[in-house]
């Protein structure tokens, strides 16, 4: 009997939970305005890249372009309103309450 990778179902939710944040992230972003118009600024031409949980904490990663590395994304404070934002929009959206989120900027 074969037995199924543990981590299918998981990828998978990842992909699907990836692609709705990406889908909806100028809504998002809407949300972040509202607290720092700077980040949302520097995060409109950013992209949502994957989610991977880590010991319970989800870790999102957002792709940034070099210029909005260069103009500074102030961590831990503007992850922190990026991860209010994703939650709080979750759960307007479809009453999702997420566990603890990390936001994390790439290039």
């Amino acid at each position: 009997m074969e037995k199924k990778k543990p981590h299918a179902r998981y990828d998978e939710f990842s992909e699907q939970f990836t692609s709705v944040i990406y889908e909806n992230w100028a809504d998002i972003l809407k949300i972040v305005n509202r607290r720092s118009p700077r980040v949302a600024t520097l995060l409109r031409i950013a992209t949502p890249a994957g989610l991977k949980r880590i010991d319970g904490v989800w870790h999102i990663q957002v792709t940034t372009r070099r210029i909005v590395q260069h103009e500074k994304l102030h961590q831990p404070r503007d992850n922190e309103i990026v991860a209010q934002a994703i939650r709080l929009f979750c759960y307007n959206k479809a009453q999702l309450k997420l566990p603890e989120l990390v936001i994390e900027f790439e290039l």
